[in-house]
């Protein structure tokens, strides 16, 4: 009895593994309003990390949000030359809900939650595989 409890623990982190991925996926897609916005100019900015300095970019966008029109840069900044962006190129990006002003730009990413997922996934098709052959 104690064995197939003890082999239970792999089917456990799957679980939370999967569930850790689908909420990440949740996070990234359905808060906030997605949208597609203009580029007008890049903000520029100076930061300096542990004695590095950086020159730091973020997009200028023209968006419309329930029917009122914003132009604003985004709160998140990277690194010059990371991201290229080009004035008048259009960019998918997620409004905040409580702040028309706030956004982010879309990223096409996923690849942890897939990890994730699919990892989880592995291993409950593992340990199935392992409880039919050895039990």
């Amino acid at each position: 009895m104690a064995v197939k409890i003890i082999l239970a623990v792999p089917v456990i982190v799957a679980v939370l593994l999967m569930s850790i991925g689908v909420l990440m996926h949740i996070n990234r897609t359905r808060l906030g309003i997605q949208t597609v916005g203009v580029i007008t100019g890049i903000s520029k900015l100076k930061k300096t990390h542990l004695k590095v300095k950086m020159d730091m970019e973020s997009p200028i966008v023209k968006y419309t949000v329930k029917g009122q029109e914003y132009t604003c840069a985004s709160v998140k900044y990277q690194a010059e030359g990371i991201t290229t962006y080009k004035k008048g190129e259009k960019i998918n990006i997620r409004v905040s809900r409580r702040n028309p002003r706030i956004f982010s730009p879309v990223k096409s990413g996923g690849t942890a939650e897939i990890f994730l997922i699919f990892g989880g996934i592995f291993m409950i098709i593992a340990y199935i595989i392992m409880y039919i052959r050895y039990f």
